[in-house]
């Protein structure tokens, strides 16, 4: 006999049957529970795992069990090898001890075979906890976290991301499955992925609390591995402030077992104050395990915008530098018989990783704008005082930086070098772009730092 507990469902397998208990309430000395039985049974193609009874029934009323052992028996009359007696009483007996016990209690014992959490995604998304994104409208987010299923469910290592293959589950009280299908396309063909995929979509209604039982179902028969709940909001049916709606959020969700990250949205005060925060309350940042923040940074044309990630939150880890992508967007016209029009359609969605300085970009937050400014041209090459302005905004962790500040402080940016103050960067003769006249050695940088 073999238990597992997945989800709220514990199941009981045994060489010729199998028993799975959901639903499961205990109240007032009574043991609830819907339990399907079945049993491995001849078919033309071979012996089958075959359901023969579902019903709900109290676990603890002898009476009832007595009269689930007699129909099974009926039901495979014909197939005298089972002993559904035995069989019953020792399903009964693991799902109602599993159930109380909850996780096992265990010995802690010898510490070096302590093994470190890993990653879903490499370096973002920690395995089998709750992780969080948030962002304004018009980020990307949902296409981001849509691009991370695709990750999982073809195992990519693309932009200095590695995903460990499985199986991707796609919530969705935002948009419809057309949407979702349409976005997936676009984005396999930005990728350049064959236009078949494994990811498992659903239509949610209700809160995530009230769908615990289903989806525990859905995720133990499709080995669900990685799930993306697009968005909190709905999910959660209630005030993001209210610590009860959100404890019942997260522990619905941690319930599973698996990776899941949720989409959330931020407050609307940022839009007139633009300064944004995570819509709701600090609750759901202590129950997240990692946290991350995007942001756009720039709208370069209607087709394409460029947006930073912030690790904000992170549990037995550090926080990661920032990450920048840029999300191009292309359409095609497409005829809609309807309205006897060709309207834009979306065709492809592509993600480009932005180009960042060899340091790190902690250490460089400190530094001034003419140090990071010199860093990212050495490590890049000539770059554009717009692109400048965009990196060092993201390192500093500011809304804006202008390009006339980026200017300034290219043109002022000096150091003393054997007795003589050098100018390493320039701006050229176009106005725009930045240039490095002369590369400062290691020994020169860690003393004109060490001088501020």
């Amino acid at each position: 006999m073999e238990v597992n507990k997945s989800g709220t469902l514990i199941t009981v397998d045994f060489p010729n049957a199998k028993f799975i208990a959901s639903h499961m309430r205990e109240t007032n000395g009574d043991f609830w529970a819907e339990l399907q039985v079945y049993a491995d049974l001849p078919t033309p193609n071979g012996n089958v795992m075959t359901q023969i009874n579902r019903s709900k029934f109290n676990f603890l009323d002898d009476y009832k069990v007595l009269k689930l052992i007699d129909t099974l028996e009926e039901k495979t009359a014909d197939y005298p090898s089972y002993y559904w007696g035995s069989l019953v009483d020792s399903a009964k007996d693991a799902i109602i001890d599993t159930k109380r016990e909850g996780d096992p209690a265990v010995v802690i014992g010898n510490l070096d075979g302590y093994k470190p959490r890993i990653y879903d995604i490499r370096p973002m998304f920690v395995k089998g906890v709750a992780n969080l994104m948030w962002a304004p409208g018009g980020s990307a987010k949902s296409y981001w976290a849509l691009l991370s299923c695709v990750m999982v469910d073809k195992g990519l290592d693309i932009m200095g991301l590695r995903a460990r293959r499985g199986k991707a589950l796609f919530l969705d009280w935002e948009e419809t499955e057309d949407v979702f299908r349409h976005r997936l396309s676009a984005i396999h063909k930005g990728l350049g992925l064959q236009s078949d995929s494994g990811i498992v979509y659903k239509k949610m209604y209700g809160t995530l609390a009230d769908n615990v039982e289903n989806l525990s179902k859905l995720i133990m028969n499709q080995n669900i591995t990685y799930m993306v709940i697009d968005s909190v909001g709905q999910a959660m049916g209630g005030n993001g402030v209210d610590q009860d709606v959100v404890e019942r959020y997260f522990a619905a969700g941690n319930v599973f077992g698996i990776t899941w990250v949720s989409i959330d949205h931020a407050n609307r005060a940022g839009e007139s104050t633009g300064n944004w925060q995570i819509h709701g309350s600090a609750f759901k940042y202590a129950r997240s395990r990692q946290v991350y923040e995007f942001k756009k940074v720039q709208e370069l044309d209607s087709g394409e915008i460029e947006v930073m990630i912030y690790h904000r939150k992170a549990n037995d880890s550090g926080i990661k530098s920032p990450r920048g992508y840029r999300v191009t967007f292309e359409s095609i016209p497409e005829y809609v018989a309807e309205i006897d029009e060709y309207e834009q359609r979306l065709d492809k969605v592509t993600f480009n990783e932005l180009s960042l300085g060899d340091a790190d970009d902690s250490f460089m937050q400190n530094l001034s704008i003419g140090q990071i400014c010199y860093q990212l041209v050495k490590a890049n090459g000539s770059t554009r005082l717009d692109r400048l302005a965009i990196e060092v905004s993201r390192i500093k962790d500011v809304d804006s930086v202008t390009e006339d500040t980026i200017k300034s402080s290219v043109e002022s940016y000096n150091l003393v070098i054997d007795g003589t103050r050098e100018y390493p960067m320039k701006v050229g003769a176009d106005g725009q772009t930045v240039h490095i006249v002369q590369t400062v050695t290691q020994d020169e940088e860690e003393q004109e730092w060490s001088s501020d």
